[in-house]
């Protein structure tokens, strides 16, 4: 088996919460799918796509590295962040917003395309 660092990130992502919360079923269960699901996607046995799988499991266990608030935030966050009006009421706010319009992570529109 490859080590961790060849795979997707969301399989990454996938087996690391595995490990931390030791079944396969609550991840699952976090993640909205069955544990059947989730096992023939990791294994590369699923017959149909893994699109939605794969978007969710970044989505729900996924994070960013913010470099405007010094945190880890949702690349859901991220992108909101990104794409919501200029808060043209509030001066924090709107730097926050600036940092966004400028920042190389929160340009990417695809999800995957963050990691």
């Amino acid at each position: 088996m490859s080590s961790m660092d060849d795979l997707p990130k969301w399989k990454q992502l996938a087996y690391s919460r595995i490990k931390a919360v030791g079944s396969i079923q609550k991840v699952a269960d976090e993640l909205g799918y069955a544990r059947a699901s989730l096992s023939l996607a990791l294994r590369d046995k699923y017959v149909g796509s893994t699109e939605r799988l794969e978007q969710t499991v970044i989505r729900v266990l996924g994070s960013v590295n913010c470099p405007h608030l010094g945190q880890e935030i949702t690349p859901e966050q991220c992108q909101a962040y990104k794409h919501r009006e200029a808060p043209t009421q509030n001066p924090a706010d709107m730097r926050h917003w600036r940092a966004c319009q400028q920042c190389p992570i929160a340009c990417k529109k695809n999800r995957k395309e963050i990691f």
